[in-house]
């Protein structure tokens, strides 16, 4: 399966999960085995650090389950 695949699964789609940068916005996907953004050192994401939901979305600013801020928006190019 590669990495931009959805698996289908007993009626519901399993969507490729991201680690995201707080501080420069930047991503990658979960297999890769990142800790910190390559970009600005920050450690990265996999989940909204209030409401513990995984990233879905490569480009969430918010989460959108709980709408806390991901991304420190003065940071975004």
């Amino acid at each position: 399966m590669s990495t931009s695949q959805e698996v289908h699964n007993k009626n519901h789609v399993v969507q490729e999960r991201y680690k995201l940068c707080g501080n420069c916005g930047n991503f990658c996907g979960v297999s890769e085995n990142q800790v910190f953004c390559i970009v600005c050192g920050e450690k990265l994401m996999d989940e909204c650090p209030q409401c513990k939901e995984p990233i879905v979305y490569p480009t969430a600013r918010f989460c959108p389950v709980c709408g806390k801020l991901l991304v420190q928006m003065q940071n975004l190019k």
